[in-house]
């Protein structure tokens, strides 16, 4: 699990370095100077982020935030916001991917076998981002729903049968194959007329990703270039501050 990077400080090196400088100014100038370097940290990833994913999207790009040093607090945390974390951390730490809401409700349903995730198949509506769209994703959840917990059409009630009925005339019928069968195991869509079957999702072993965005080596990188002269204007602005008192 990736925790963030954090930029620390030990006051008395600071303090040190500060020569002329009230003692009471030191924490100001060192918080000033640890926010700044995240600010810059967190701009070179936000950076990065288009060079690392094809396309991300705006809840990919706004993945990362900055929580900022304070006098009492001389630490500056640059870390994932906590809804992109799930997302993110695979990509940045490396490891397996955690599993999306679909492929919960999926095992939920006992649709998708446990050590397995779904990926888009043929007949999956993508976004511009590659997502599926989610009105799709309603509609099979909605339907499987409904098939796999009362069994097959001849005992489902009048009210389950119509709400069928009217899902396969919206988009056609969702199933999943049963064990045994010809067919890789995902979620299939078979057409209202003929019998055109088309993969909506395929059931994939679960998988380990390589790093892709390495954080930790960006952050090192922007930290030893500008943490000196962040520290050099914020000593000139606790200076300044000081001859105002």
């Amino acid at each position: 699990m990736f925790p963030g990077i954090s930029i620390k400080s030990d006051f008395d090196k600071l303090a040190s370095w500060a020569q002329g400088l009230p003692e009471d100014q030191v924490p100001f100038a060192t918080a000033l100077t640890l926010t700044r370097t995240g600010q810059d940290v967190k701009t070179e990833i936000d950076s990065e982020l288009p060079v690392a994913f094809d396309q991300p999207t705006p809840y990919t790009r706004a993945g990362f935030r900055l929580y900022p040093a304070t006098k009492t607090n001389l630490r500056a945390l640059v870390t994932f916001r906590e809804d992109a974390r799930h997302f993110l951390n695979a990509q940045v730490a490396g490891g397996d991917r955690r599993m999306k809401a679909l492929e919960r409700a999926l095992q939920a349903l006992k649709a998708l076998p446990p050590g397995m995730l779904a990926v888009p198949g043929e007949g999956a509506r993508l976004d511009r981002h590659g997502n599926v769209d989610r009105g799709q994703v309603v509609q099979v959840l909605s339907q499987l729903r409904i098939t796999l917990t009362s069994g097959y059409s001849r005992n489902m009630s009048h009210n389950a049968r119509s709400q069928i009925n009217a899902q396969r005339r919206a988009g056609g019928r969702f199933f999943v194959p049963k064990p045994g069968s010809k067919l890789r195991p995902g979620v299939y869509q078979r057409e209202l007329t003929g019998n055109n079957i088309t993969p909506v999702f395929i059931f994939v072993r679960a998988a380990s990703y390589k790093v892709r965005l390495p954080v930790g080596d960006i952050a090192r990188s922007v930290i030893e270039q500008r943490l000196p002269g962040n520290f050099a204007t914020a000593w000139q602005q606790a200076m300044a501050t000081a001859r105002r008192r």
